[in-house]
């Protein structure tokens, strides 16, 4: 009777393991390949109109390597005959990736989670094909922006944008738009922005030249921290708020021009300019 209840009780285990083993195989919604022969994971969102990159697999390191090489992600995709927008890249859809080479982020991304490319080490460049769109990307975290690894942000396979023109559809640069990006030499920021988001500009080491306009009433903190290339800087009569370690570690810095309409100044703003 005793072996008979254990291996009724093997035999129920073994079913529930295999019950459980879809569940252990693919934690992601939807696979997708290609017209480039690559496969993207994808998570449903916003009620399963909208498609966000997700890593393979229960966790992001299940698989080694899974995305390498050049990764490009489409503004849609079509699944069981039905058009779905690729809207969101998910937390953590590459991280520990080292052999991610290049990302193209279509316009349709709104969205960038948590630690995204995290330790891509190999990333080199990011492609994308709209400033303005880039700009009002949403970031969960500053590893959330893939230009923080690669430093260098391309409109196409030959051409790296160094000179940054801000589109005048643009009212706000969003938190981390260009974190770490030390290909930029120079900002022209368009009199329609109003804001300059936290880390906005943050370890953009290459930068030499930027235009703040009139319009601009707040920097965000830590906007400029780590531009070590900037050597002065004006700030329009507009602006009333300077942000916490706004422009900290911007060890070139030798003149700075604050106007009278200011009447905050965050902690460590200026600390280790040198």
């Amino acid at each position: 009777m005793y072996n008979q209840t254990i291996m009724i009780m093997k035999k129920q285990l073994i079913l529930l393991v295999l019950m459980m083993l879809p569940m252990v195989v693919s934690a992601h919604d939807v696979e997708i390949k290609n017209a480039d022969g690559v496969t993207i994971y994808y998570n449903y969102m916003n009620d399963s109109k909208d498609l966000q990159v997700t890593f393979r697999g229960p966790s992001y390191n299940s698989y080694s390597n899974e995305y390498t090489g050049s990764i490009v992600i489409p503004e849609s995709v079509s699944f069981n005959n039905v058009s779905h927008r690729v809207k969101g890249i998910g937390n953590l859809a590459f991280d520990s990736c080292p052999d991610l080479t290049s990302i193209t982020i279509p316009n349709s991304v709104t969205s960038i989670g948590n630690s995204a490319f995290l330790d891509c080490t190999g990333l080199k460049k990011v492609f994308i094909s709209d400033i303005a769109a880039w700009c009002g990307i949403s970031f969960g975290n500053y590893s959330a922006n893939p230009l923080y690894i690669a430093g260098h942000l391309y409109s196409d396979e030959n051409t790296e944008i160094q000179e940054l023109v801000i589109p005048n559809s643009v009212t706000s640069i969003g938190n981390s738009a260009f974190y770490g990006c030390s290909g930029l030499t120079s900002i022209t920021i368009p009199n329609s922005v109003t804001s300059i988001g936290e880390g906005a500009f943050s370890g953009c080491s290459g930068l030499t030249s930027i235009t703040i306009p009139n319009s601009v009433t707040s920097i965000g903190e830590g906007a400029f921290s780590g531009c070590s290339g900037l050597t002065s800087i004006t700030i329009p009569n507009s602006v009333t708020s300077i942000g916490y370690r706004a422009f900290m570690s911007c060890s070139g810095l030798t003149s700075i021009t604050i106007p009278n309409s200011v009447t905050s100044i965050g902690e460590g703003a200026f600390y280790g300019c040198i």
